[in-house]
C-alpha cells in the first residue's frame, strides 16, 4: 500500500512540472534562426581600407602629385637625373618650388613618393624625422653616389610652412608670426636662399626668446607680425618703416636689425644709440648662425691665402678681409667653429680699420639717402660698425639695462654719468688697447 502510494505521489507531481517545462524550452530550429537573424544585424558594414587617408589630408605639395602619379600609374624615369650637387635642391621640393620649376620638382615628387611607399610604407611618407635618410636612399636606389645633405631641423621647418601667391608677390612664405613676401627667387641659388630663410626665421625667434626671458623687452612688441618685403631695389639698404614695423629687405643678413627696429627701436635723437642697439640684438650675440659662418667662412679663406691674387690687384674687398682676419687672429680671436667667433673682437677690429682708414658711409649719409633730405642727429658721425663697438663697450662696462635705459629716456647723462662726447672718447680709448698686426 505503501508503493502505491510512493507511484502515485510521482506521478502528480510530474503532471504539474512537465507542462511548465515545455513552455519555456525552445526548438532548436526557433533558437538557430533567431540567432541567425541577430548575427547578420550586428555585423557592422566595413569600408574599404584606403593606405592613403591621411596623405590626403596632408597640405604638402609634393605629396599631392606624388598620390596622383601613384594612382593613375605614372612612373617617372629619374634614371641619371641626380647626377651633381646642384640636381640636389631638387630633392628639397617645399611647396613654393612647384611654381619656381614645376617641370623638374614634379617628376621627382612622383618618384620620390612611390619609392617611399613600396619600401617603407603610407605612414613613412609622413614622417618628416627619417625623410632626410629616406632621399638619401633614394638616391642610391636611382643608382646616384649622392647624399642627401639637408639638416633634419631645416626640412622640418620648411614642412610646416605656410605658402601662398598673389599677383604681386609671386612665393610668400610663412613661419609662425613672421611672412616674407618674394616677387621671384631668380637672383638666388636656392640653398642659400633656403639657409636664408632658415637661419633669418629661427634667429629672430632666439633673439625675442633672449630679450624675454632676460627682461629685456621692456616697450618691445615681441609678438607683433613680421613682415619682411624683399624689395633689392636700387637704394641698397634695408629699410623699416616705423608706423607700420613694415620691413625693407635689400641685404640678406639685416633681417635681425631690422626686426628690432620693427619692436619699436626707433630712429630718435641720439642715432648712434638706437642703430648700436639694433646691431647688438640683430648681429653681435650672434642669434643668425648664417652671418657668423660667413664671417668664420671668410676669415678662413684670408687666413690660407686665397684672396692674395685679389690683392695683389688691390681689390677693396680682399684687402680688407684679409687684413681685419690677421688682425683678428693676432689679437687671439679663434675661427675653429661659429660658437668660438668673436663678435665684439671682429666689430672692435672692424672700427679701428674704419678710424684709421676714412673710408665709411657714416649712419647720417645713409639716412639722408633714404629719405632724400640732410640727416643730422647725435653720433651720426659714427658708421654703422662704430656704433655697434660702442654699444658693446657700454654693455661691458655698465650693463645692457642701463643701455636700455638711456635709449627709453634719451637721458644719456642720467645713466652713465657722462655725455655722448665723453663716452665717445672713452670709448676711442679703449680701442686703443689692442695690439695689431698691421
Amino acid at each position: 500500500m505503501k508503493n502505491k502510494y510512493i507511484i502515485f505521489a510521482v506521478l502528480m507531481i510530474m503532471a504539474i512540472f512537465l507542462p511548465s517545462c515545455s513552455k519555456t524550452t525552445q526548438s532548436p530550429s526557433a533558437f538557430d534562426e533567431e540567432t541567425a537573424e541577430q548575427t547578420v544585424t550586428d555585423i557592422p558594414y566595413e569600408a574599404e581600407y584606403d593606405p592613403f587617408e591621411k596623405i590626403r589630408q596632408s597640405d604638402e605639395k609634393w605629396l599631392e602629385y606624388g598620390l596622383y602619379a601613384y594612382e593613375n600609374k605614372k612612373t617617372p624615369d629619374l634614371k641619371g637625373f641626380f647626377i651633381d650637387m646642384s640636381s640636389l635642391s631638387y630633392l628639397t621640393l617645399y611647396d613654393h618650388l612647384f611654381i619656381y620649376d614645376e617641370e623638374k620638382y614634379v617628376p621627382v615628387a612622383e618618384g620620390l613618393f612611390a619609392f617611399i611607399y613600396e619600401e617603407y610604407g603610407a605612414e613613412a611618407l609622413l614622417d618628416i624625422d627619417k625623410r632626410c635618410e629616406y632621399k638619401t636612399a633614394f638616391l642610391k636606389f636611382l643608382g646616384s653616389d649622392l647624399e642627401y645633405i639637408q639638416t633634419k631641423e631645416i626640412e622640418t621647418f620648411f614642412a610646416n610652412m605656410d605658402f601662398e601667391s598673389n599677383s604681386l608677390y609671386k612665393y610668400i612664405m610663412s613661419f609662425d608670426n613672421v611672412t616674407y613676401y618674394f616677387k621671384d627667387l631668380d637672383y638666388l641659388a636656392i640653398p642659400q636662399y633656403h639657409g636664408f630663410l632658415y637661419f633669418s626665421t629661427t634667429g629672430l625667434f632666439e633673439m625675442i626668446d633672449y630679450l624675454e626671458s632676460n627682461e629685456l623687452d621692456r616697450g618691445l612688441d615681441t609678438d607683433r607680425q613680421f613682415k619682411y618685403y624683399m624689395t633689392f631695389d636700387d637704394i641698397g639698404y634695408s629699410v623699416t618703416r616705423f608706423s607700420s614695423g613694415d620691413m625693407y629687405i635689400n641685404d640678406l643678413y639685416s633681417t635681425l636689425h631690422e626686426a628690432v627696429h620693427a619692436m619699436g627701436i626707433q630712429t630718435i635723437d641720439n642715432i648712434w644709440l638706437s642703430e648700436g642697439i639694433c646691431n647688438y640684438f640683430g648681429r653681435a650675440l650672434g642669434f643668425n648662425k648664417e652671418l657668423t659662418a660667413l664671417y668664420v667662412q671668410t676669415f678662413k679663406m684670408a687666413e690660407n691665402g686665397s684672396f692674395n691674387d685679389l690683392v695683389a690687384v688691390d681689390n677693396s674687398s680682399a684687402i680688407l678681409y684679409k687684413k681685419l682676419a690677421e688682425n683678428y687672429l693676432a689679437c687671439g680671436g679663434k675661427l675653429d667653429s661659429i660658437d668660438d667667433f668673436d663678435y665684439r673682437l671682429f666689430t672692435d677690429l672692424y672700427a679701428i680699420n674704419e678710424l684709421d682708414t676714412g673710408s665709411f658711409d657714416t649712419v647720417s649719409d645713409t639716412f639722408t639717402l633714404i629719405n632724400n633730405k640732410k640727416y643730422t642727429a647725435v653720433g651720426g658721425e659714427l658708421s654703422y660698425e662704430q656704433s655697434l663697438s660702442l654699444v658693446i663697450y657700454l654693455v661691458e662696462k655698465y650693463g645692457i639695462e642701463k643701455v636700455m635705459d638711456a635709449y627709453y629716456s634719451q637721458d644719456i647723462i642720467s645713466a652713465f654719468g657722462k655725455d655722448y662726447e665723453e663716452l665717445k672718447t672713452d670709448w676711442l680709448n679703449y680701442l686703443g688697447k689692442y695690439e695689431l698686426k698691421y
